[in-house]
């Protein structure tokens, strides 16, 4: 049966978060688009070619339903250290549980994507896809689950639990699905400042309901604190100590004890959830009088000495010193590697168990000894970036399109607006598709805008719609405008420099307000998109003289990327291979040998049209050869023309040329006097016809140019 439409699956999300979660869920999605993990992996497995669960809708696109195997292996080396971290911790009696339960646990990633799964793998039978690697667990691809519900707002709902019929997925109505989200630690640093721990990924376990019932959120919950402990650990253990305490002396290597990493000066630079809550809850408020002297240090705002620091002051704990819990860290750093404390005269922590463990010295591994290199250099030059695989096929070893690609897989889902700005032809269609592709949002609508193409007096109606009778000709029903249809994916402008200036006005107050009221008037909407806009003009010499609105301008130029022409590449092989392996794909025949003269006869033009001409040029020379090798002939650049007469260069290999352009003399636009047209003519054999199709002209003003003399 397939899913419900994607209106029910909104509709059910907004019923489910009440008022009071509002707030939580937008601080949590403003934190989880902080940072990700970018260890590289080792050796990655390879995405399993389970065909896809059955219960999938079909209306939706594959990108939706499963992730591409090279997006999985990039998603899996920027979770490396996640997915090891997890796999330690699962490791012995978690898995022992899972198949006792009959039960699997997934690792996703932020974006609901498994990266990872442990247990009975077999749970859903013919719809096992589900649970291997690259499936995606989102509301939007598998309707209403756990997993989802959590990622929706990480901090609000880190456990959930949903069962039966309440799945929208066919395949999973009788199992239940639990789900703990995984946060980073929360740090401080004298020279960063607070840092908010970002929702790293999430677990899910899917299992039968009645066998495991009320079990599963407390096993995912202690899971979660072993993992979140375990990473605050490796962040931050091999430059601090890390204190743990717990009112059991037992239990002090549990996952229920309070984690803090101390500086050497004796300041919290980062705790665990559970050690940020007894923070909290064992803090001494200062008096008022103090407070307002230390206005940036305190932590508290209530009057009374017995309250604690409210949900959003408890992050405000990190970079303070454990003196202010009336703990001397003197005697604690001193503490052996296995020694513990239990304080007994203390006025809030007594009986507390303490122990401390100094920094752990860094191991560097030894870097493997380098090995020739079969692979191709877009292979090669892909592996050797951190950058999405579809940001990384932009280049193919130049050093000044690697940087562009690594600085757009930074910016991907930084939620800037990008100013893209080079030649025409450079490819900035292509980065944008790319870049759209490596992001969050690459299963919502890509929008493109070609505003030099636009006529003026349509680009408002074209942009924002109308409503019915907003002017004469409008279509009677009224249109969308192609902002609203960019809402929750991302709009592209290109030749931003060409929009008219009332138009630029009311882009700009829609980018402010992020509200967008169609002609003719009606209800304001909302909409909600990412904003590259591209130009070959320099706006900043626009704006200076008139032609572009300043403050348009600087709402654009959230990131200004510059895209290097074709001429200052040195990768123009690499992409000619890449150009022609996508051509000889489209047109279904074998790739040809490129022969050294013929590659450098690419190299050694300026590209003045940049990739456009490069890919035209490629058509030709693919049209012009029947062998098995392109040959330097096969290239025909700007003003060389091919023969009208005689032999055919595709069938002999060879390019005839005008005689004016291989003797020397000037080209045919070049000629002038009626002396010149006419030994032009006489080298044409007296076609009157050819040289005014060369010259593009008319026969009549050829004949009056002739007759001139």
């Amino acid at each position: 049966m397939p899913l419900p439409h994607a209106a029910k699956h909104s509709a059910r999300h907004a019923a489910h978060h009440s008022a009071k979660h509002s707030a939580r869920h937008a601080e949590d999605q403003a934190l989880d688009r902080g940072s990700a993990c970018t260890t590289p992996a080792a050796a990655l497995p390879p995405a399993p070619s389970s065909s896809l669960p059955s219960s999938f809708p079909s209306a939706l696109p594959p990108s939706t339903l499963r992730c591409p195997p090279e997006e999985l292996v990039w998603r899996q080396r920027q979770a490396a250290s996640l997915m090891a971290t997890v796999a330690s911790a699962v490791a012995g009696h978690t898995l022992n549980l899972l198949e006792h339960w009959q039960a699997c646990l997934v690792l996703t990633d932020r974006d609901g994507v498994v990266l990872a799964s442990y247990g009975h793998q077999q749970l859903l039978g013919n719809d096992a896809a589900l649970l291997h690697p690259g499936a995606r667990w989102r509301e939007e691809s598998l309707g209403h689950n756990a997993i989802a519900e959590t990622l929706n707002a990480p901090r609000a709902n880190r456990l959930a639990r949903i069962a039966l019929e309440a799945h929208d997925a066919e395949c999973l109505k009788g199992l239940a699905s639990a789900s703990a989200a995984l946060l980073a630690p929360a740090s401080w640093s004298a020279s960063r400042g607070l840092a908010p721990g970002a929702c790293e990924g999430c677990l899910g376990l899917i299992c039968d309901p009645y066998r495991v019932r009320q079990y599963s959120l407390g096993m995912l919950g202690v899971l979660a604190d072993d993992i979140e402990q375990r990473r605050l650990g490796e962040a931050h253990g091999h430059d601090h100590h890390l204190l743990r305490l717990h009112l059991n002396r037992s239990q002090l290597d549990s996952p229920s004890a309070a984690l803090l990493a101390i500086t050497p000066q004796g300041q919290v630079a980062a705790a665990s959830r559970r050690g940020l809550q007894l923070l909290a809850a064992h803090l001494e408020l200062t008096p008022a009088s103090e407070n307002a002297a230390n206005a940036s240090n305190s932590t508290a705002h209530a009057a009374d000495s017995d309250s604690c620091a409210t949900r959003d002051d408890i992050h405000l704990l990190l970079g303070q010193p454990l003196a202010r819990w009336q703990l001397d860290w003197a005697p604690l750093a001193q503490l052996a590697e296995a020694q513990c404390v239990t304080l007994t005269q203390h006025p809030r922590f007594t009986g507390y168990a303490l122990c401390a463990a100094p920094p752990r010295p860094r191991v560097v591994p030894r870097a493997p000894a380098k090995h020739p290199e079969s692979q191709p250099p877009a292979e090669t030059a892909a592996r050797e970036t951190a950058c999405h695989p579809s940001l990384a096929r932009l280049h193919h070893g130049d050093a000044g399109w690697a940087r562009v690609c690594e600085l757009l897989t930074r910016l991907v889902n930084a939620r800037l607006p990008l100013l893209l700005q080079g030649e025409t032809g450079v490819g900035k269609e292509e980065v944008v598709k790319a870049l759209h592709q490596a992001s969050h949002r690459a299963h919502q609508p890509l929008v493109a805008i070609n505003c030099a193409a636009l006529p003026d007096e349509l680009v408002e109606a074209e942009l924002f719609g109308y409503r019915r009778g907003a002017f004469t000709g409008a279509d009677p029903a009224g249109r969308e405008g192609r902002l609203l249809e960019a809402n929750g994916g991302r709009l592209f402008l290109d030749e931003i420099g060409d929009m008219p200036l009332h138009v630029q006005a009311r882009l700009l107050r829609v980018l402010q307000e992020r509200e967008v009221t169609p002609l003719g008037g009606g209800k304001p909407q909302r909409v909600d998109f990412e904003l590259v806009a591209a130009t070959h003009q320099p706006l900043s010499e626009l704006v200076k003289a008139g032609r572009f609105r300043a403050d348009l301008y600087y709402r654009l130029c959230g990131a200004s990327i510059a895209l290097p022409p074709l001429r200052e590449r040195h990768d123009i092989a690499g992409l000619s291979r890449a150009l022609l392996t996508r051509l000889c794909r489209e047109q279904q025949r074998e790739l040809p040998r490129l022969t050294p003269a013929f590659l450098d006869r690419l190299t050694q033009h300026d590209w003045p049209g940049n990739v456009r001409e490069l890919d035209n040029v490629l058509r030709l020379a693919l049209a012009l050869c029947d062998g098995p090798t392109l040959e330097p002939c096969h290239v025909m650049l700007a003003g060389d023309c091919l023969a009208s007469q005689g032999d055919c260069p595709a069938s002999e290999g060879q390019i005839a040329r005008q005689p004016s352009q291989t003797s020397g003399q000037p080209s045919l636009h070049d000629l002038s006097s009626a002396e010149e047209l006419q030994s032009a003519l006489d080298s044409l054999g007296g076609n009157v016809s050819r040289l005014a199709r060369e010259l593009g002209i008319s026969r009549t003003t050829l004949y009056k140019r002739l007759g001139a003399a």
